[in-house]
């Protein structure tokens, strides 16, 4: 209760009086001075505003706290002292004593403390003492936002595109520290370049009771440090940051090495190259790769396995394996079993072709290995199966199990008949695959034969010649041994009995050693060793087996009889007078040719389709059993000739080709078709402007290999072109297409050569 002092009734009386007096003075405008202030007569305070307000901690009240001071009577006293005491809350009242205006009123600014809660301050009237006091409350709240603060969620570790594990937590707050709800804050990922920056869900778009604002952060998929923020309207953003790690997910890219080409057995020359990422494409470090999940083709890698690198990357080299065309390599990331295929090109460039009846094998220039392709009938592929192939594919084995250390055929020489190939090694060996000549004449189809040897004495080959059904071969001396089927006489030992598969027959007694031999169908023939002595005896050849065309050259007229013993050709005219070049002696299936060493060709045999070459064929009848000269194109010498079946080819000096014969599967090669069973009597360039170094025909197509344009005189050794064309019913072109009757009527490229 307010203190008051006591006073007199008769004091209160004289008061009275005085002031009713003083009043009645000042309303007759007296202007004399009074001997009493109207302070003296202030008794009583009242609450006037400013009572029982809210406002924020620290900061001054909207209204002022208004006091009126007053007299016994009610009436306003002016002058009177008012003073304001903080009784609670802290803060503070300014002024803290203020005077009352003549209305009586007394005004002060209440600043609130900085404590939540009630705050109070009590204006108190004085004199010589209290005379009167009123209290005034009022309620502190939070101010306004005045900090953003992060509490929790920074420097995670996280999976990107996942949601990190802990939340984002922020707090906002006055200046004094005391939480503020219901205010807004803004969540944002920020950018990365190129990225999915990620995503933020906030709890809430306003802070709880307790100040706070929660939100998840899904991260971007970049593997990169990424930082979020929240945002309050006039304050500083928090950022927060979060360290990242790929996903779970292992995918294996490819960078390098797909669709690459090189030789056989090389080393490709780029590296194949894979990185490791999860779906985002972010790198994997330190991930297994196998390199050997799967191989087809052969070959090897520089590593089975490997890790991938910082960049998510590993790499290995691979040397091809021996099989022609495609070679695929597959990589593997175990942990997902993800995969990736590489698909490369094996390249063959060969030194020589040899065209069988309906399958052909060519040798490469670079480690003499001897790939086939076209009928498997009788396995002479050399594959170890029964199946055709419309390109080169695997080299052919000199092992049937692949256990040796070289495993594969090296040829310096191939020679190929009906149904079966030979090939004759840099160590002077003798493989053969395919049909078997004479005993039961089974098929091989896997394991090759070796032959060393003539009977039970040492013997060094040097050189080889196939026929359908026999085979004869010769060593450095130029003796000539042969073996296989004998009906007609062609292994030349004077009879018509057929040896014990593999056993090797000499020729009969009296037979001359030889520079070169060649087996047609069922005849052979041979050129003697070049005696300087006898320039024309010595040039000329000798046959012997089959001849009922004349082939073997025996002269005179039909019926012909069979040749059992090695005899020289009946040259025409004078005996003696025509001399022949050895390199060129070639035999056929029912003709033979060769050429002087001039480079005119003659022929001798059937002559049906005019494979003789003399410019005329009249039938079935047309045979000759003395050398024919060949009409020669214009202005053209031969270096090379070779004979067929039914057609003959040679190469000319600038080794552009010319064949002429049947031709109704475009086997002439100059782009025409003739009709069945007929041909062409007189030689015709080969099309494709082809320079070529030597051929070998078949019995409805020709193989060739080109040399550079313009540069036929390569080594024989070196890598060249094969070209084939004529029939390709079982793929013997080697063009990856075989079937009906659709013949390449010009020179076309066999498949996998660089």
């Amino acid at each position: 209760m307010p203190r008051r002092r006591p006073v007199s009734t008769g004091t209160i009386a004289v008061a009275l009086a005085a002031a009713f007096m003083l009043g009645c003075k000042r309303d007759s405008a007296s202007t004399g001075p009074s001997r009493v202030t109207s302070k003296d007569f202030a008794s009583a305070l009242r609450t006037i505003s400013g009572d029982q307000q809210i406002g924020p901690v620290g900061a001054a009240l909207t209204q002022q706290i208004v006091v009126k001071v007053l007299d016994a009577g009610g009436l306003p006293v002016e002058g009177a002292d008012v003073t304001f005491q903080v009784r609670s809350g802290g803060g503070s009242v300014t002024p803290p004593t203020n005077t009352s205006a003549a209305n009586g009123l007394v005004y002060a600014v209440w600043t609130l403390g900085t404590a939540l809660g009630v705050n109070k301050v009590v204006a108190i009237l004085t004199n010589n003492f209290v005379l009167d006091s009123v209290t005034f409350t009022s309620t502190a709240i939070v101010g306004p936002a005045a900090t953003l603060s992060m509490v929790s969620g920074n420097n995670q570790l996280g999976t990107v595109s996942r949601v990190l594990a802990q939340p984002l937590v922020v707090v906002v707050a006055d200046q004094y520290g005391h939480v503020k709800s219901g205010v807004k804050v803004k969540w944002t990922p920020d950018s990365l370049a190129a990225a999915n920056v990620g995503s933020i869900r906030a709890t809430s778009d306003t802070t709880a009771a307790d100040g706070t604002s929660t939100a998840r952060w899904t991260l971007g998929t970049v593997n990169l440090p990424q930082t979020a923020s929240a945002a309050v309207t006039g304050l500083p953003p928090v950022v927060f940051n979060a360290t990242t790690q790929p996903d779970t997910g292992r995918l294996i890219v490819p960078v390098s090495g797909s669709g690459q080409s090189a030789p056989v057995g090389a080393v490709l020359p780029g590296a194949l190259r894979v990185r490791v990422t999860d779906q985002f494409g972010n790198p994997i470090v330190g991930e297994n790769i196998v390199w050997t999940d799967s191989i087809t083709g052969g070959g090897s890698v520089s590593a089975a396995t490997s890790k991938s690198g910082a960049d998510g990357s590993a790499a290995i080299t691979w040397t091809l394996g021996t099989r022609a065309g495609p070679q695929v390599l597959r990589a593997k990331v175990p942990s997902s079993g993800n995969t990736f295929t590489f698909n490369v090109t094996a390249t063959v460039a060969f030194s020589q072709v040899m065209a069988g009846v309906y399958s052909a094998c060519g040798v490469l220039a670079t480690n003499d290995h001897i790939y086939c392709w076209g009928l498997n009938d009788a396995g002479q592929l050399g594959k170890g199966n029964f199946q055709n192939t419309t390109v080169p594919t695997t080299a052919v084995s000199s092992s049937p199990d692949s256990s040796s250390t070289s495993p594969y055929i090296h040829a310096r020489q191939l020679s190929g008949g009906r149904s079966s190939f030979c090939a004759l090694t840099t160590a002077q060996e003798m493989y053969c695959w395919g049909r078997r000549w004479g005993g039961t004449g089974t098929s091989n189809t896997a394991t090759l034969q070796t032959i060393l040897a003539s009977g039970n004495d040492p013997f060094a080959i040097d050189f080889i010649a196939v026929g359908d059904d026999h085979a004869c071969f010769m060593n450095l001396a130029g003796r000539a041994d042969c073996t296989g089927v004998n009906t007609e006489g062609q292994i030349g030992d004077g009879s018509v009995a057929s040896p014990a598969a593999n056993v090797w027959v000499p020729l009969a007694v009296g037979t001359p050693r030889f520079s070169v031999i060649s087996a047609g169908s069922s005849h052979t023939c041979g050129m003697p060793l070049f005696d300087p002595s006898d320039t024309v005896g010595t040039r000329t050849p000798w046959c012997w087996g089959f001849n009922n065309s004349g082939q073997a050259g025996s002269g005179g007229a039909p019926p012909f009889p069979n040749i059992l013993a090695p005899t020289k050709v009946v040259m025409p005219g004078v005996v003696g007078a025509l001399a022949f070049d050895s390199a060129s002696l070639s035999a056929g299936v029912a003709h033979t040719c060769a050429m002087t060493p001039g480079g005119l060709g003659y022929c001798w045999g059937q002559n049906a389709h005019g494979q003789l070459g003399k410019g005329f064929a009249v039938g079935q009848g047309a045979r000759d059993s003395v050398p024919q000269a060949v009409a020669m194109p214009a202005g053209i010498a031969f270096a090379r000739m070779y004979a067929g079946k039914y057609h003959t080819c040679a190469i000319g000096t600038t080794g552009a080709a010319y064949c002429w014969g049947r031709n109704d599967f475009g086997q002439l090669g100059d782009g025409n078709r003739t009709n069945f069973n007929t041909g062409n009597p007189s030689p015709v360039a080969v099309g494709g402007g082809l320079m070529f170094r030597s051929l070998s025909l078949g019995e409805l197509y020709t193989c060739g290999v080109a040399a550079a344009l313009g540069s036929p005189t390569g080594p024989s050794a070196s890598a060249g072109t094969i070209y084939c064309w004529g029939d390709n019913v079982f793929g013997q072109i080697g063009n990856g297409a075989s079937g009906g009757n659709a013949p390449v009527l010009s020179p076309t490229r066999v498949f996998f050569q660089p």
